[in-house]
This record gives structure tokens, sequence and C-alpha cells, in this order.
């Protein structure tokens, strides 16, 4: 059982020179948990330096520095990955914001799941989370390492609020067959250098098709074969009015990463063999913001084509948005849903608001992440091993820590 091996760190955190990587630390650092935690960076001096001004914010004394280990995440060699390899060893839990996933998560989701040791990122990225369930899941089962993808605002709001109205629906006797989100954020949300990086990455990388498994790798049950589950996603390819909220809602960019969550959750967890998810922005509907928006869209377009040129006009690795603003962004997930009772044949319905009273993009990203990291340290962590979305690894656990620990608000209930 990790949770009661001896070792050098209950946590290490890889990314901590990254913007929410120094979020994650100061969470750490802030809080004070009893469990033993360091860092791994590339650059150590670096990771010091970042570690030093959250120490100074924080008001707290130097001694209080968690040690640095160095490792690159990108393995050039076999001595690379041995040395990378060697340092995973030393932890029970790694949580990571090192992005893009595909290109500095891959080794080391592959090393946690071949020795045992429990894993969580922040990745936004399906064709990563496909990837490491393809080659990894069963992998992780036999260590009985737990994986957990799609740990920060990408996407566990939307994943436990489904999670969470399937929890309604089966304490009525009830099948959740359909379920939609509707994101509610600020108006003009910034976004950090990392996440730039990372979409740049996604949109600007060939696809081949080689090689295609023979089913989508989120539908794949712990014993390899396909979950008799499948999710039929039904999210609006262009803006809708919804009369219950005054407003137009349609797609966004990360509309398409929440349904594939939701799809392997659906996969695993079984919420029902005709399952339909929705996921719709809601729109601010001032014009000036419209604009904003579609200028922001072009260069971020213009830079994946010629980097050279449009790419230093977009915000760099390391940089976001100011505290300021932070504290002052909000997130709310606005759940529907529809149960039925399989017996009698009647519906009902189900409302649920998940509310963040502060940005979710990268100050709650960074605490979602150390919570995770917590649970793994306990009874989430003593689970069937694999490669999982938050709801199948950490279920009601990690809401309610998010709820005690960053002052969220779930409501779920029956629409009488």
């Amino acid at each position: 059982n990790i949770s009661t091996m001896s070792k050098d760190y209950d946590i290490l955190l890889f990314g901590v020179t990254g913007f929410t990587g120094k979020l994650a630390a100061e969470h750490l650092l802030a809080k004070g948990y009893a469990a033993k935690w360091g860092v791994c960076a590339r650059n150590e001096g670096k990771a010091q330096e970042s570690l030093k001004g959250i120490l100074e914010r924080l008001s707290k004394p130097q001694s209080e520095m968690p040690k640095v280990e160095v490792a690159d995440l990108v393995c050039r060699s076999p001595e690379d990955e041995e040395k990378l390899r060697g340092i995973v060893k030393k932890t029970k839990v790694v949580i990571t914001t090192a992005g893009p996933f595909e290109k500095y998560g891959t080794t080391l989701l592959k090393l946690c799941a071949e020795e045992g040791v429990h894993y969580a990122d922040i990745t936004g990225e399906s064709d990563f989370f496909r990837s490491m369930i393809e080659k990894y899941d069963s992998v992780a089962q036999k260590s009985g390492s737990v994986c957990v993808v799609h740990c920060g605002n990408d996407c566990i709001p939307w994943d436990l609020m489904v999670f969470e109205m399937n929890k309604v629906a089966k304490s009525k006797g009830t099948e959740l067959v359909e379920a939609s989100t509707f994101t509610e954020l600020p108006p003009g949300t910034e976004g950090s250098g990392g996440t730039i990086a990372t979409a740049l990455f996604q949109l600007g990388k060939s696809r081949g098709r080689d090689g295609k498994p023979e089913f989508d790798p989120l539908m794949r049950m712990p014993d390899g074969s396909k979950s008799p589950c499948p999710t039929k996603v039904t999210s609006p390819k262009s803006d809708v009015w919804f009369a219950e909220f005054e407003k137009k809602a349609g797609p966004w960019i990360m509309s398409p990463v929440m349904a594939n969550c939701v799809r392997r959750s659906n996969a695993l967890l079984q919420y029902s063999e005709s399952f339909s998810y929705s996921e719709a922005q809601l729109r601010d509907g001032s014009v000036m913001q419209s604009l904003k928006d579609a200028s922001f869209s072009a260069l971020v377009g213009a830079a994946i084509y010629l980097p050279g040129v449009f790419g230093r006009f977009l915000p760099q690795p390391g940089e976001g948005p100011t505290r300021e603003v932070m504290d002052s962004g909000y997130l709310i997930v606005h759940g529907r849903g529809k149960a039925v009772n399989k017996s009698s044949g009647e519906t009902s319905k189900i409302s649920g608001t998940f509310r963040f009273n502060e940005d979710v993009t990268y100050l709650s990203t960074a605490k979602f992440l150390v919570e995770t990291g917590m649970l793994l340290l306990g009874e989430a962590g003593k689970g069937p091993g694999g490669v999982k979305t938050p709801a199948a690894a950490l279920g009601s656990g990690i809401v309610q820590r998010i709820v005690e620990q960053t002052g969220a608000h779930l409501e779920v209930s029956v629409v009488e």
C-alpha cells in the first residue's frame, strides 16, 4: 500500500517555476498540511527563486523552503529517464502543472504507473488523456497507481457537477439520462502564457491516423473491454437563446474537453447506457466583449501559423493575470439534468449550481490539484489503480475538500 510506504516525500510538485505551479506551492505553504512535500524542476536556481518569492509574500521564514529535486521532464536518453525514475520513486504522490502535458507529462505519468506512485495533473488535453489510457491504464492497475487526469479547471467543476447530479438521481431510484452544463465566467477572463502555449501546441500539431484503436480509449473499461455506456454529446454548435438564463449560450474552446472528461466518467461509473451531455458557455451579451474575444481568437490563430511574428503579442509561459484580477474572478457552472424511473417510465428534472468565488482558471486550479494530492495520500489512494477522471477516482471526496478549502458552494436537487 503506497500510503503506508516509507518515502522521502508524501507529495512532489512539478512545474513550480510556471504560473500555476507557483500558486500550487503557495497553497501548500499557506495550508501547512502535515505532509512532507518537495518540488522537482529542471533549474534548481529558478525553482528556489520562485519559492523564495512565495515565502516572502506569505511572511514565512526561508527555513520552510521545501527541498528541490533536479530533473528534466523531457527525457532525451535512457539515463535521463532513470534519473527521473529515481526521483519519482522517492514520493507517494506526484502532482504536476507542467504542460503541454503531451510533451512534459507522458514520461512522468508512465513512470508513476510503473512504480506504483499516484499521479495528478491539470491538463486540458484530450489527446494526452486518450494516449495515457491506451498505454498505461493496465500498467497502473497492476502497480496500484491511481493516475488522475484533468484535475484543474479542466475539468473538475463540470465533471463533478455531472457526478453529483447522477448521485442525486440514484438516491431517488432514477437514472440520469441527460445532463447539460452552462458555464458563466467574468467577461474577458484572462489566460496565462502556459495555457496559451499548450493551446498553440495542440492546435498546431499534425494529427496522423496511424494505429487508430478499435474504439475510443476514453471508453476503455478496467478489463480492456469497451464500456456499455457511451455518451452522446449534444453541445450546441452555434449560439442558442436559453430563456431560463435570458441569455444566449454556445460553443467555446473547452466544451469538447469537458465532454470528453464526462464521457470517460460515464464509461467507468456507468451513469446510463443512453446518456447525453451538453456544455455551453453563457454569453456576456456586450458587443465590445464579443469583438475582444474574436480579436484574441484571431491572434491565437495567427500565432499557430506564424509564431515568430505573432507569438510575442501573447502572454509567455510563467505569465498570467494579476492577483487583483484573480481575486475578483468567479465561475458558476449551472447543471440541468433529466432522470428516468426505469420501472414507471416517469421522468424528473435535476438542477444544480457549482459556484466558485475566485478565479478558477489558475487560483482554484492550483488548489484543486493540491487537494487531489492530499486525497490520494488517503482514502482515494487505496482504490484500484488506473488512468481516471476526477469523478471516477475521487468522487464526492474532492467536492467536499474543494468546498472546505476554497469556499466554493455546491447545490444539487430534484426540481419538484
